[in-house]
């Protein structure tokens, strides 16, 4: 009968994380990543997560401790027993005091020495701080392109309001231009304008001055036959 050995995927070392580690880069040296891809799962981030935890083992024993106390305390014995029932609780506290230290030394062990472990690995985190390296070298070069680009936009903005406002400037000049030439036509046609009054007004004197001489002729005509008889 044979035993089929099952081979189980290698899991983060980040305590309660069930991802897989980050692959290894090619060609890189050392051994393999323990953790994920995740920011916070590194070799620190455990060390921070197991301290935490241990705190709170020490609070919940201390509040253990404090509920214990507050328990009401047995009757004293009678006075002939009284030293004898004192050694054998002394002897009892002290028991209780050696096997809880044992028992709390035996819980504590294995996380100090994965601690360590995680203090100690010093490939996993150089290799983690390559990682988050890289990923911020990628975000300030992203960064810098886009300010790049930015910058580019802004000068071809910059660039064609130029051009829009020389254009403007020409078609202004342009407008002003023409404006002065139709200005300087209406001054010229004005001035024909009033020579040409002048004009029919000498005209007009002119020949109120044959009307009247044309008058003057006629009554000297009309006077002359009757002079003659």
């Amino acid at each position: 009968m044979t035993v089929e050995t099952i081979e189980t995927a290698p899991t983060c070392s980040y305590p309660g994380c069930t991802h897989a580690p980050e692959p290894k880069a090619p060609g890189a040296e050392g051994p393999a990543p323990r953790y994920c891809a995740h920011p916070d799962h590194n070799a620190l981030g455990a060390f921070r997560k197991f301290r935490a935890k241990r705190q709170q083992r020490k609070e919940d024993k201390r509040a253990a401790a404090e509920a214990a106390k507050s328990v009401p305390q047995a009757e004293p014995a009678a006075p002939a027993d009284s030293v004898r029932m004192a050694d054998r609780g002394e002897a009892a506290r002290s028991r209780d005091t050696v096997v809880a230290l044992v028992q709390q030394l035996s819980a504590e062990l294995p996380a100090y020495i994965e601690e360590l472990a995680l203090i100690t690995d010093s490939a996993a985190a150089e290799a983690r701080i390559e990682t988050v390296a890289r990923a911020s070298a990628q975000r300030v070069l992203a960064a810098e392109e886009r300010a790049t680009l930015a910058e580019e936009a802004a000068d071809m903005a910059v660039a064609a309001l130029d051009a829009a406002s020389d254009e403007f400037a020409q078609e202004t000049a342009a407008i002003r231009e023409e404006a002065a030439r139709k200005v300087a036509d209406a001054e010229f046609v004005r001035a024909e304008l009033e020579r040409y009054r002048e004009r029919v007004g000498m005209l007009e004197v002119r020949l109120d001055a044959v009307r009247d001489e044309a008058d003057g002729l006629r009554r000297a005509r009309a006077a002359a036959p009757a002079d003659s008889c």
